[in-house]
């Protein structure tokens, strides 16, 4: 088992091989650069198709991508902590484009966290009625979910989208019948 002090970098971003053409992780992951503007123009072309249908489809591929990010670091907790994985994440995470993220007072004996996003790619320069953060609240399922070894539940309490400032979860999770925290 690949078990190491912290969050390496080179697991989340991609190098680029001007040779080949193609950017990989140091994992092999095959990545490819998409902006932010391009990024949202996909979303709402798919929402203006689909309908409601748009989100769901965002929200399973935001929580198979979680899911897959939290297999390569979950055994992280056992050598330095649920606590300071979520800040190394947060800083990984941040240096991809995914915004500035605050992870809250992890509560082990409540179940929950609150993750606080601002600039993120998702809502960056955008306006609507609704929160619209369906990939980053699939994610973070995922993520927190494979991580825990728990079934985690996202909800977008507050959306930079519809008050400007920022986006906030509160994620919730139910530990296995007779797990303790």
């Amino acid at each position: 088992m690949d078990i190491r002090s912290k969050v390496d970098d080179r697991d989340l971003i991609p190098r680029l091989d001007p040779e080949r053409g193609e950017m990989r992780t140091a994992r092999g992951e095959d990545w490819v650069l998409i902006s932010g503007d391009a990024l949202r123009r996909v979303y709402e072309n798919e929402v203006k198709v689909l309908g409601s249908g748009a989100y769901v489809m965002w929200y399973n591929a935001g929580k198979a991508v979680g899911k897959t990010d939290g297999e390569k670091f979950a055994a992280l907790i056992e050598t330095i902590g649920i606590d300071q994985l979520a800040k190394e994440l947060s800083s990984s995470y941040a240096k991809l484009g995914w915004g500035k993220i605050e992870v809250g007072d992890i509560d082990l004996f409540k179940n929950e966290v609150k993750v606080t996003m601002r600039n993120s790619p998702m809502v960056r320069g955008t306006r609507d009625n609704e929160p619209r953060c369906w990939y980053v609240r699939g994610f973070m399922e995922g993520l927190i979910s494979t991580i825990l070894g728990a079934e985690a539940t996202a909800n977008e309490m507050q959306c930079q989208a519809v008050n400007g400032e920022k986006c906030e979860f509160k994620v919730t999770w139910k530990l296995p019948s007779g797990v303790e925290p």
